[in-house]
């Protein structure tokens, strides 16, 4: 199945680049940066949003702001897909948590789970993985994680694929 995409003019291009570089940008910003009217930028948002391509605004949060101090990424290969309830159990268990923000799965039984979460302190973390390889110590291999500071999250955008999907400016 093909799905349709919609013709972009040179300055809507621009408008979606400069609003993924650093999204929480208003009209105001951008139309200054673009070095053309806020009425440009509002219409050509607008319509946008009207053709379905922007869906709302994603605010950007300060997470440091908020309490999160850190942030990690799980990797880990898990070794009970035989066992269906277990598996969903674990799934259950990452899903419903609140300092889960993604998790997936591969696409075959050898591939790996990823996690991105949150914490508002080390210990806050360390008791999370200690009760996860506490009730799946056995069922798992291979447990990585990351950190990342907030403050490294919060200057992460999508600009760069934005201007590969449309063919740059």
């Amino acid at each position: 199945m093909q799905q349709s995409s919609i013709k972009l003019t040179k300055t809507e291009r621009r408008f979606l680049i400069s609003l993924t570089k650093g999204g929480d940008k208003n009209d105001s910003e951008i139309a200054k940066e673009m070095k053309v009217s806020k009425g440009t930028v509002s219409r050509i948002r607008k319509k946008l949003t009207e053709e379905g391509l922007l869906a709302g605004a994603t605010p950007k949060l300060d997470l440091e702001k908020m309490g999160v101090c850190f942030y990690y990424v799980l990797v880990f290969q898990w070794n009970a897909f035989a066992d269906r309830k277990l598996t969903e159990k674990m799934e259950k268990d990452f899903t419903s948590t609140a300092q889960t923000i993604y998790f997936a799965e591969g696409s075959n039984p050898n591939s790996k789970y990823i996690a991105k979460m949150a914490f508002v302190d080390f210990e806050d973390y360390n008791e999370f993985i200690a009760e996860f390889r506490r009730k799946y110590g056995a069922s798992i291999s291979g447990l990585e994680t990351f950190f990342i500071q907030p403050k490294r999250i919060l200057k992460e955008d999508y600009g760069d694929l934005v201007k590969m999907l449309i063919g740059g400016v």
